[in-house]
């Protein structure tokens, strides 16, 4: 919500309070008033409020069934600031954040127009201010059932209001939907219990309404244990699952692409989420950051300024809340100050610490210890899953790798050629055979160690001249090979000239062991060059007739020179 409706919804809330709850004073004043009268029913309201529990999704507090009571026995303006009471209780206790304090002033407006409707509807259908009675009849029981109707009505028309005007969501205004079940299904159970209340009350005081009160906060208390049961098994599971997905990856990058995508989904409380890693302990490094408000500000990661640095080194959680939070710049940077609550757990992978897992919250006290254990569990997992992930990674890296020049070698690139050969879209392809000139000389004149310095050189610049446009391998020896898909005839052998001079005019450098010093020498290439479809039909073939050309058209030409398959 921006700022100015923010600023708006407080002026309007403080109007409402000030313009309406003395006109509803005035219009329907207070009656039935006793100190213990009053007392009961405010400790019912706000335990009402405490022990709320939720229903597929819906919390349930039973206000409407004790509102009406209230409504009945003292009239509209006791039941409205009973209302207001009972509503500040519960978002209270369901922690809401500095971001989302301007639900308080919202829900405070909105049930107090609910309060408003009710009464006049209730008034509205000849409804009359009761002293109390015992004959249910006599309640004008139609009334009763507008107060309620009434109060859906207001409801889920201001709901909407508040969702399109200052949340910004596209909604449309239904009054019987999936959504709206529940709430249909609790006012008609709240019309027997407002009842009840109220009977209970004129027979016998505040103890008959203690005597529904008591069992009905009970029951609250168990469905709201059973309810939170249901969240740690449905949280555990969804926990289980994304382990399973982080373990199963082979990919590092994906592997942190399932924990960004699916861990806000499952802590809807996370406004922050980010990775620390300690594979260098002395240069740990921030891999990834999430911010729900998507900001793209770049704040520099110090591991000083972090309470990450703190949980590597104790290897244990760290939960805290409240302006604690400010103690740890980068966080608060991140935040800009807005961070009241963070959990942050160490990744532990055969008894080390790998990395630390940070999940921070606008909202006070925003993790329980049920997130405790499951984000515990997940970060063990997302260990494991990174280490898998950089094993495969380098043990794919070593298999389709020269170790000594970092090209592809030859198992991969014949991979490469076979799929290339066997792609319909790919239209043409070429390939280049490279051969170092006089190998054997410069090994035996200057020792293998330079031997090896020079075919790295040339696979450096073999790399750099191709760039995305190919791909280079070591071929075997002083062997290499390049695959350029899409490349025609002409083209390839523009590059391989490419190639050629760039080997050829810049020398090389070896370490002269005898004289202890650095000497420059000059090396040549060798080029073969053959194009499919026309150059050959088969992998195979290709290679061979690329390889017929570098050795019959330059090799035994004067090397030092690119030649094309005829």
């Amino acid at each position: 919500m921006t700022l100015l409706k923010q600023r708006v919804v407080i002026i309007f809330w403080l109007m409402s309070m000030a313009g309406l709850l003395p006109l509803i004073y005035v219009l329907d004043p207070p009656r039935n008033i006793t100190l213990s009268s009053l007392f009961t029913v405010s400790i019912v309201f706000i335990l009402t409020a405490i022990f709320s529990f939720k229903v597929k999704g819906t919390d349930i507090i039973v206000i409407q069934g004790i509102g009406l009571a209230a409504f009945l026995i003292f009239g509209l303006f006791i039941e409205a600031l009973l209302t207001q009471l009972c509503i500040i209780t519960y978002l209270l206790f369901q922690r809401v954040g500095k971001s989302d304090s301007y639900r308080i002033p919202v829900n405070l407006t909105m049930f107090l127009l609910v309060s408003i409707s009710s009464g006049c509807a209730y008034y509205a259908l000849g409804g009359q201010a009761v002293t109390g009675t015992r004959n249910v009849l006599a309640l004008h029981l139609l009334p009763i059932l507008a107060f309620y109707i009434a109060a859906y009505l207001t409801n889920s028309l201001l709901l909407t209001v508040i969702r399109r005007w200052l949340l910004n969501q596209q909604v449309v205004l239904k009054l019987f939907d999936r959504d709206s079940a529940w709430e249909l299904v609790i006012t008609a159970l709240m019309l027997p219990l407002g009842i009840a209340f109220y009977f209970m009350y004129t027979t016998r005081g505040w103890e008959g309404m203690m005597m529904i009160a008591i069992p009905m906060v009970t029951l609250s208390v168990i469905m709201r244990q059973i309810n939170n049961s249901q969240e740690l098994v449905y949280f555990l599971q969804n926990v289980n699952h994304l382990g399973q997905q982080l373990t199963e990856e082979l990919s590092v990058n994906r592997v942190f692409d399932h924990l960004f995508a699916q861990m806000p989904a499952m802590m809807t409380t996370a406004d922050y989420l980010y990775v620390v890693l300690y594979t260098e302990p002395e240069h740990p490094k921030l891999v990834r950051l999430y911010r729900k408000n998507q900001e793209s500000d770049f704040v520099p990661f110090q591991q000083e300024a972090d309470i990450s640095l703190s949980v590597y080194r104790e290897a244990k959680t760290v939960t805290e809340s409240g302006e604690v939070c400010a103690r740890y710049p980068f966080l608060d940077a991140v935040s800009k100050g807005q961070v009241r609550s963070y959990l942050s757990v160490p990744m532990m992978h055969r008894g080390q610490v790998i990395g630390v897992l940070t999940i921070a919250s606008h909202i006070n006290r925003a993790f329980t210890k049920a997130n405790k254990i499951g984000i515990e569990i997940v970060a063990d997992f997302l260990a494991i899953g990174l280490e898998n992930a950089k094993n495969y990674e380098i043990r794919k890296k070593e298999s389709e790798h020269c170790p000594l020049t970092d090209l592809y070698n030859y198992r991969y690139m014949m991979k490469m050629i076979h799929q290339m050969d066997l792609d319909p879209s790919l239209a043409v392809f070429s390939i280049i055979m490279i051969d170092i000139d006089n190998f054997k000389r410069i090994n035996d004149r200057f020792g293998h160690q330079n031997g090896n310095a020079i075919l790295i050189g040339v696979a450096n610049r073999l790399r750099k001249t191709i760039g995305e446009r190919g791909i280079a391998a070591r071929y075997g020896g002083e062997e290499f090979t390049v695959l350029l898909p899409e490349i025609d005839s002409g083209q390839c052998f523009s590059i391989a000239e490419a190639i050629r001079r760039t080997v050829a005019t810049e020398p090389f450098m070896i370490f002269n062991e005898e004289d202890k010093r650095y000497d420059q020498i000059h090396v040549t290439i060798s080029l073969g060059t053959a194009t499919a479809p026309v150059d050959g039909t088969d992998p195979s073939e290709l290679i061979y007739n690329a390889d017929h050309a570098m050795y019959k058209g330059a090799k035994q030409q004067g090397k030092n020179r690119v030649a094309r398959y005829l």
